[in-house]
Parts: C-alpha cells; sequence; structure tokens
C-alpha cells in the first residue's frame, strides 16, 4: 500500500485491495458502527442506499445483515475494490449492486437515494467539497448524509486502539501504528475541517452534526437533506 500510503488519491490497486480488505476494513467497520443505528432508523422500509468508497463492500455487508428490506448499492473509484465487494456481495443476489465511479461525478441521478454514506473516503478525493456536495445531491430530499473519516488530530492512544483491531501480528502493531499516524491519519481531516465541509453545504441540510468517535481515531459527520 506503499503509493495510496504516501499519495491517499492514488486509486487502490490489486495488492492494496487486497491489504486493506484482510488487515485494516474490519476494524474500520467496528469504529463507525456509531454511524449506523441512527443511518438505519432514517431508512425507510424497503429504502435505498448508496456507500460511496465502498471499498470490498463490508459496509453494505453489515449493512444487509441487519436490513434485509434494504436495496444497497456501492461505488468505488478502484476496479481491484469493486472486484472484491462483488465477490463478496454475490450472495446479496438483487439486493445489492456495486460499480465503479468517482465521488467526483457519481453516476447516479440527482436524489437517487434516501440515504447515502461514505466511509474512510474523503481523505482520498482530491476535492473533499465538490465530493460531498455529490454525496448530498445524490440524497433524496428529506434524506440522511453520513460520513465517517479518519481524524488527524487523533490522539496516540486512541490510534493505538484502532491499530490493535488490525489483523496483524503484535510485532508489527507499532510500525503500523507509526504509519496510520504518519501516513494515514495525517492525510485525512480534523474536526474544524470537518465542520468547515458540512458548511459548504449550506441551506440544503438541516441537523448537522459533527464529533469525534470515542475512544477511536474517527469523526462522525450527519445531516438531513432540506426537503
Amino acid at each position: 500500500m506503499t503509493s495510496v500510503l504516501l499519495h491517499a488519491t492514488t486509486p487502490y490497486r490489486a495488492l492494496d485491495a487486497w491489504a486493506y480488505d484482510t488487515v485494516i476494513a474490519p476494524a474500520v467497520l467496528a469504529l463507525v458502527r456509531p454511524m449506523l443505528d441512527p443511518l438505519l432508523e432514517g431508512l425507510p422500509r424497503g429504502g435505498s442506499l448508496l456507500d460511496v468508497g465502498c471499498g470490498g463492500g463490508q459496509l453494505v455487508a453489515a449493512i444487509a445483515a441487519r436490513r434485509p428490506d434494504a436495496v444497497l448499492t456501492g461505488v468505488d473509484l478502484s476496479p481491484a475494490q469493486v472486484a472484491r465487494a462483488r465477490a463478496r456481495g454475490a450472495k446479496l443476489a438483487t439486493r445489492a449492486r456495486f460499480v465503479e465511479g468517482s465521488a467526483l461525478a457519481l453516476p447516479f441521478g440527482d436524489g437517487s437515494f434516501d440515504a447515502v454514506a461514505s466511509v474512510a473516503s474523503i481523505k482520498h478525493w482530491p476535492d473533499p467539497a465538490r465530493g460531498l456536495a455529490e454525496l448530498l445531491r445524490v440524497t433524496k430530499p428529506g434524506g440522511t448524509l453520513a460520513v465517517a473519516e479518519v481524524d488527524r488530530g487523533c490522539r496516540w492512544d486512541d490510534a493505538a486502539s484502532f491499530v490493535r483491531g488490525w489483523r496483524l501480528p503484535a510485532a508489527a502493531r507499532l510500525p503500523a501504528l507509526v504509519a496510520f499516524r504518519a501516513l494515514v491519519a495525517g492525510q485525512a481531516i480534523d474536526l474544524d475541517d470537518a465542520r468547515a465541509l458540512m458548511a459548504t453545504l449550506g441551506a440544503r441540510v438541516r441537523g448537522v452534526e459533527v464529533a469525534r468517535v470515542p475512544g477511536g481515531p474517527g469523526l462522525l459527520m450527519r445531516a438531513l437533506k432540506v426537503a
């Protein structure tokens, strides 16, 4: 994952996708579980949800397990990630689909989804404000927008707690922690950045919430699109 670590906007290649899917993704999913309850509570019966920057489809699979009624879509810029997501989602049949696409120009019409989520993807976007506006564009009026990202201002102990959830030998955790804190969190956003990004949505949203994940190196952002 050297290229992605050094330049966050580089698309994941096959080896990068394997490393993220196998080693890191389970810990990311655990980190953002606080986002799921309010997201799914606001999703209507039979509602549609889009995961932007879906990676290997872990979030879609987790949502499918909790909401069998939901119609789910994942989009990712990396063909390698989409291939992994399709393999993971094969058992979901017609309830989930995965497509290639950029967060900066989502291949969906205005107001296509009841809810739009994105996890650990903003740092990979060349223009985060444009990407956030795209997420809101494809959200239905009255729908929910929920975004999670690594916190550049996270504490070392919170980062260490997160890295302990990676599927790595114990001896590899210290160098992994240093790399995560310097190269992953270092290219991400902080709390002020998150607030500023949400402010760019202006009067198009209401009920804006921006907060740190307790005990973890993450940020959660949430809003409802104005009906």
